[in-house]
């Protein structure tokens, strides 16, 4: 109970710090710029009355009553400023780029993706049978299959383009000690903090990598793939320079079932 009520102060505190600058007559409802179709406004953005009429449609309509008109409208559309300012907040602070966050979001959009494709297909075919569902989604299985994937932790060492040998060699001196450290036992997240790659923020994590990504290293890929002992590092040459790499979790490649 202590920490529940410890949060939600946080975030009232929080909340109220990112209103503050939005005072001064711009979150008044009623002289909100009606024409515009603009319920409620705050910095960088505003609530219209469409976003109100989404969000409405999207209650159950028995708590729909209560915020359709009046005070519980004004009320709804100052609960999406309110997520809409901390939503803002978390993007500039990074967590929208958090490896594990980015994982979820992927396999969501999977999933959206498939539903769309299968409803587009029902809708153009007519009301299929389950039978029919079935055998056309056994015919395409494979577009629907995860990909083997694997997640891996980096140090890098970089090697500008065009440096010397002697300076490739430094580098690779900087990873072979990396990796004799993990291997007497320190933390390779903490060493991961003294690498030169932005992953250095996340302890080192790229998140969850697959083949074929847009602009993706091969060097670093044929060697993540490679990995085989989870948390064994390795010293690799990879686009950037020379780096460490520890394999943290492997997904081999999985066909989903009809039900799914």
């Amino acid at each position: 109970m202590k920490s529940h009520l410890v949060r939600k102060t946080a975030v009232g505190l929080l909340l109220a710090c990112l209103t503050s600058f939005a005072a001064c007559g711009t979150e008044a409802l009623q002289n909100a710029a009606v024409d515009a179709g603009v319920v409620v406004t705050f910095p960088g953005g505003a609530v219209t009355r469409e976003d109100v009429a989404r969000e409405l449609n999207r209650m159950p309509p028995a708590l729909r009553e209560n915020f359709s008109s009046g005070p519980g409208r004004d009320e709804l559309a100052r609960s999406i400023r309110d997520k809409r300012l901390l939503i803002a907040d978390a993007r500039q602070r990074g967590f929208d780029s958090d490896p594990e966050i980015r994982r979820q979001v992927a396999e969501l959009e999977e999933r959206l993706i498939v539903q769309a494709l299968l409803a587009a297909e029902e809708k153009a075919a007519g009301s299929a049978s389950d039978a029919e569902l079935r055998t056309y989604f056994d015919a395409r299985r494979e577009e629907f299959a995860q990909p083997e994937r694997v997640r891996v932790r980096r140090i890098l060492a970089t090697v500008p383009q065009g440096a010397s040998p002697a300076d490739r060699a430094k580098a690779r001196a900087r990873a072979e000690k990396w990796a004799a450290r993990a291997r007497h036992g320190e933390d390779l997240a903490k060493l991961a903090r003294d690498g030169d790659g932005p992953e250095r923020t996340r302890d080192g994590d790229l998140g969850l990598l697959a083949r074929g990504q847009d602009g993706e290293d091969l060097r670093l890929m044929e060697a993540a793939f490679a990995l085989r002992e989870v948390g064994k590092p390795a010293v690799v040459e990879c686009r950037d320079g020379v780096a460490v790499l520890a394999l943290l979790e492997k997904r081999e490649k999985r066909l989903p079932a009809f039900e799914e």
